[in-house]
């Protein structure tokens, strides 16, 4: 059971406001994460959040499965001029500090509310985005069985894979899998890379055919109650080349580095480093271009981040992220493997279980650890 009241008021008693405003409608204000964290309702709608209680609003296409999902709020019906209609609704409640999340807030509906003038704005990044750090048991539960989902889809779907396949085809295969274990969808846009492709950290998978000898690079994710789970691994399809081997052991390497440096109170730059430092002495420095690890719940890339400027200054309990190093080589291939993690008092949990120990090649078998 969530405890939604205790999520509204963490968040208030982290604000000097009367109101937090949550807007996330139809091509204009895309805080679904802050809608659903705070309620459950997975559509689009406007929040008023106060310390005691929650003014919640949706469309009249919508407020049926508002009321459906977050039966125990009293949603109104939210007027179809939206911008017009929540400059009209904080004028009724006659809020005159209203905070807003500058990172979810569309352009449209700051310009709205900036020219009312009918109360003054608190503006600040993502409250609700520092309230989600860290995550309670019941999050952490549905994050390891998206994962679990997750990794049971890449085992079947493995054991399917020969040449000729397009990489299309292949996610494909990926994501009825997840469905058919519960997914309610993928938790992003799947990756699967063959080939050279697979040096391409982002590429988008399509009518290229896997080949022998190619590598095959797995970058999937589940979602699954709301919660996403974010894995990687890369297999070859027959014997890879063997500079890869070798860049797969590289990399093996710089993943357990990282994964055994995550601790309350160390910092992501600091297990970043532990990581990284196993591929510069390699001599792949230039090579590894994104940092160790990225925060995953609500949202496929939250806070909180290893390196770079929002890097977390010390990790806590509860904090869920990935550990993904990569090593890629420009016409060859690329090799990164990504686990799932959750930060516990004495160190992490590893809630990611596929194999890794070794690149498989597919058509034998694949041991369970």
């Amino acid at each position: 059971m969530i405890d939604y009241a205790a999520r509204q008021a963490r968040l208030m008693s982290s604000l000097d406001a009367d109101c937090f405003l949550v807007v996330h409608l139809e091509t204009t204000d895309p805080d679904r994460a802050s809608m659903f964290y705070l309620t459950g309702y997975h559509g689009f709608g406007v929040l008023m959040v106060t310390p005691e209680t929650i003014h919640a609003y949706a469309s009249r296409t919508n407020i049926g499965m508002a009321s459906a999902e977050a039966p125990h709020l009293d949603w109104q019906i939210l007027g179809w001029e939206y911008q017009e209609a929540i400059v009209a609704l904080l004028r009724q409640h006659g809020f005159r500090r209203v905070g807003l999340a500058s990172r979810r807030i569309g352009w449209l509906t700051g310009r709205a509310l900036e020219a009312a003038r009918v109360c003054e704005l608190v503006v600040d990044e993502d409250p609700v985005g520092r309230v989600r750090l860290v995550k309670d048991a019941e999050e952490i539960a549905r994050i390891r069985r998206a994962t679990e989902i997750t990794e049971e889809a890449l085992k079947e779907t493995l054991a399917t894979v020969h040449p000729g396949m397009t990489e299309g085809q292949i996610a494909w295969l990926l994501e009825r899998c997840m469905r058919e274990r519960g997914a309610e969808a993928v938790g992003f846009d799947l990756i699967v890379s063959a080939g050279a492709n697979s040096a391409l950290p982002h590429h988008v998978p399509a009518d290229q055919k896997i080949r022998s000898g190619d590598v095959l690079l797995f970058d999937i994710g589940a979602r699954y109650k709301g919660y996403l789970s974010d894995i990687t691994r890369t297999v070859s399809v027959g014997r890879a080349p063997d500079t890869l081997r070798r860049v797969y052991d590289i990399v093996l390497e710089a993943n357990l580095a990282g994964l055994a440096a995550f601790a309350p109170g160390v910092s992501g730059p600091t297990v970043d480093k532990a990581a990284r430092d196993v591929i510069e002495r390699a001599g792949y420095g230039a090579q590894y271009t994104h940092g160790l690890s990225h925060g995953v719940g609500i949202e496929i890339h939250e806070a909180p981040a290893s390196s770079g400027a929002s890097a977390v200054a010390a990790y806590e309990p509860g904090m869920v992220c990935t550990a993904e190093p990569g090593v890629y080589l420009d016409g060859l291939g690329g090799i990164r493997i990504e686990d799932m993690l959750a930060i516990t008092d004495a160190g992490c949990e590893v809630l990611s279980r596929f194999p890794k120990d070794r690149l498989i090649e597919i058509g034998q078998p694949i041991r369970d650890r």
